[in-house]
């Protein structure tokens, strides 16, 4: 996958229609992918739900 195929997919798997994260451009395999969108769940878990509460 390339860096678009990748927000592309990020966006509808996470249900962020307007996620536009900064991710290198390069190809990703189906690994790397998963560890990014488990790297950005976990952020938002860590980060973001955190200040809402």
């Amino acid at each position: 996958m390339n860096q678009e195929e990748v927000l592309t997919r990020l966006k509808e798997e996470l249900e962020m229609p307007l996620f536009n994260g900064k991710i290198e451009d390069k190809e990703y395999s189906e690994e790397e992918y998963q560890q990014l969108k488990a790297d950005l769940v976990r952020y938002y878990d860590d980060y973001v739900r955190n200040v809402e509460n």
